[in-house]
């Protein structure tokens, strides 16, 4: 067979390789739209439950779990001494999981004496060695669990991460869904369930998502109007004084952009990120 016969031939090859490849590629998406289907009323549910629920206000139920360092903990010895408590249900697979845990990692060290912390790996995929070996690779200073139950009584995560902040008397102060943006919210949040002084404090939390430089008002359901501003990095976080489920109203779009029917919305009263009614032109 000469030179060119040989190309050829291989060519030939590749051109059933790549037809095969794309046959493959259609038949997943394929697969993946007919699971949809089947499932959207199922996934519709899970949406609507998390926007519409939230564990503010509950008294958090206690938990025993076993650390990836062999140390028995619950919830009682957690927050024994301490004005606050952080619980964070994750997964190992979890990439904001993994990109908010440094800077939480970063204030535990700060307000370790007034705060503790712990991080459930509830995620049914993983397992105690997954769990382990996490821990080990990211030098965290608070404790990880694998905590196979995946659930702590009622309270299920229905994404990761799924952040529970617990004042000193076992009540749930904050219940956000989505991951914390950086240390300087974070810490903002926390310190507000330390001092000598502290009141039962309930924070709701909302990531409010458009273009840089769109213009929204919240009416919160007291019927109190606040107007905000979309930031340059597409986000615009909003902290409240409870759970809110707000009636949220685009003003103002930036050029390239137009809002999206009457442009106005309810946010849902669980603490989790927001897509304002913006599209592009």
């Amino acid at each position: 067979m000469d030179q060119k016969e040989t190309k050829k031939k291989r060519g030939g090859c590749l051109k059933v390789a790549l037809i095969v490849l794309l046959a493959l590629v259609l038949l997943i998406a394929a697969a993946v739209f007919i699971w949809y289907k089947v499932n959207e009323d199922k996934i519709r549910a899970v949406q609507t439950e998390r926007n519409t629920t939230t564990c503010t206000g509950m008294t958090m139920p206690d938990f025993e779990a076993v650390t990836t360092d062999g140390e028995k903990v619950s919830l009682s010895s957690l927050m024994d001494g301490r004005d606050v408590t952080v619980v964070v249900l994750f997964a190992t697979w979890c990439g904001p999981c993994e990109k908010e845990f440094p800077f939480m990692d970063e204030v535990y060290k700060k307000y370790q004496d007034k705060m503790s912390m712990i991080a459930l790996d509830v995620d049914s995929l993983d397992s105690d060695k997954s769990a382990k070996e996490y821990a080990d690779s990211h030098g965290l200073s608070f404790p990880v669990a694998y905590y196979p139950d995946g659930s702590i009584g009622s309270i299920k995560a229905t994404a990761y991460p799924t952040t529970l902040v617990v004042d000193r008397n076992g009540k749930i102060g904050m219940h956000r869904i989505g991951s914390m943006p950086d240390e300087e919210i974070f810490e903002k949040i926390v310190t507000q369930f330390m001092g000598d002084d502290y009141q039962e404090t309930q924070v709701g939390y909302y990531t409010f998502a458009g273009p840089p430089g769109t213009e929204f008002s919240l009416t919160d359901e007291d019927g109190n109007e606040s107007t905000y501003t979309v930031g340059e990095d597409s986000k615009c976080d909003v902290l409240t004084d409870k759970p809110h489920d707000f009636k949220v109203k685009v003003l103002r779009v930036p050029d390239g952009g137009e809002i999206d029917g009457e442009g106005e919305m309810q946010s849902g009263v669980g603490s989790t990120i927001v897509i304002l009614p913006v599209k592009k032109k």
